[in-house]
């Protein structure tokens, strides 16, 4: 597994340089700078923090940095420049980051005598199964030119995509952010002053304020033992998602929810039939993209059921595909698929199949907040009705004891 080595060396000309590079070992750092006429002063290993590490697990692809890799080796490669060459010019973000070390690392692997797609392979954080295969059938049809150009559309629709899906969702979220802080608001500071208040007096307090009374000592009083148990559950949460099973059974549930399901399952739909494209106008065959697609689908329910569309075209039953059981798979695209293994026009087909459902992506996202107010409006009414019972009808039971 490729690490991070920071270095030291001198030029020629006697001046010192310093840099970060990814490398499986020293000795292939010591073998890169030999060939850049360095001589290296000191190689040492970038020891990774815990923290860092964490978080990498959970890092998705840098989408914009991806498509200005990609543009820019689409314009170096268009005026004859040579891929080493222009591995060399290319910098993306801060020096030293992590997609300038990925580059540099390319670049190394490149003069090494690898393709430019398998060194692309080690770098699957940045570089996905869909973006490397479309490479290697450029590489091998001699259309790179036209690959990159078909990448650079795609990663731009995928990302408007991903965009279009996180601003829906982020409004609602927002909202029950904002719930919550409330209720801890109320629950810290605010309760105990009343039940300061109210144990001055000999009344009988109502249900709600009982209920609120008891999740507010909960919480001032083992506060330390309830984050402890709240860190158990979101680790015990994170390691049951990370497993085949857990995932599965996550996504699955994310599928099913109310209009974010529906959403979510367009978006998955719109990004596969632009990702299919790319790789079936590359020249590879359908089993072999459908079986990339499968894997590079970032929910595995849809996975499977690729898995399925796989499965008819290696038995020779792709005439199947309209009655196949595919759950998220509508039937329009079903139909459309056919279509065009019929007419011998699948690459213009599943554009227009990808072009649909980023567009009711783009307007369901769109009026997703007039959807979602009814909703939202219910849920914050019934949570400042429960605030209001708990705090104000204790009053009510204060008059009357003041009229006896």
């Amino acid at each position: 597994m490729a690490a991070t080595y920071k270095y030291r060396a001198h030029n020629p000309d006697g001046s010192h340089k310093q840099g970060k590079m990814a490398a499986d070992n020293k000795a292939q750092v010591t073998e890169y700078l030999f060939e850049q006429n360095l001589t290296p002063i000191k190689i040492e290993e970038v020891k990774t923090k815990l923290s860092q590490t964490i978080l990498n697990l959970y890092k998705k692809t840098d989408y914009e940095a991806l498509i200005m890799f990609t543009n820019n080796l689409r314009t170096t490669y268009k005026a004859g420049i040579p891929i080493l060459r222009a591995l060399s010019i290319i910098k993306v973000g801060p020096e030293g980051g992590r997609f300038n070390t990925a580059i540099e690392k390319i670049r190394f692997d490149v003069q090494s005598g690898k393709s430019l797609s398998n060194a692309m392979e080690e770098h699957k954080q940045i570089f996905t199964p869909v973006y490397a295969q479309s490479i290697a059938a450029g590489e091998e049809s001699g259309k790179l030119e036209d690959i990159l150009d078909e990448l650079a559309i795609i990663l731009e629709k995928d990302m408007e995509i991903t965009r279009l899906i996180k601003s829906g969702l982020r409004y609602p979220i927002i909202v029950f952010i904002l719930i919550a802080f409330a209720f801890l608001v109320l629950m810290t500071y605010v309760m105990p002053r009343f039940i300061d208040f109210y144990s001055s007096f000999k009344a009988e307090l109502p249900l709600p304020s009982q209920i609120m009374i008891a999740s507010s000592n909960l919480i001032t009083q083992y506060w330390p033992i309830l984050l402890v148990a709240i860190g158990i559950i979101i680790f015990g949460i994170k390691a049951f998602i990370r497993s085949e099973f857990g995932r599965l059974f996550v996504d699955k549930q994310v599928l099913k929810l109310p209009i974010f399901g529906k959403l979510i399952i367009k978006g998955n739909i719109a990004r596969f039939a632009l990702m299919f494209r790319i790789l079936f106008k590359s020249g590879l065959p359908i089993i072999k993209c459908l079986d990339i697609l499968s894997e590079a689908i970032k929910n595995t329910s849809i996975g499977i059921e690729i898995k399925k569309l796989e499965e008819l075209f290696r038995t020779g039953s792709e005439s199947e595909i309209v009655t196949c059981d595919l759950k998220y798979f509508p039937d329009l695209s079903k139909q459309l698929i056919a279509i065009g293994l019929e007419t011998g026009s699948l690459d213009d087909v599943l554009g227009e199949i990808g072009n649909h459902y980023s567009k009711e992506v783009q307007y369901t996202s769109k009026h997703l907040t007039s959807i979602l107010e009814p909703i939202l409006t219910l849920v914050v009414s019934v949570f400042v009705l429960i605030m209001a019972l708990a705090i104000f009808m204790p009053m009510w039971n204060l008059i009357k004891v003041f009229n006896n």
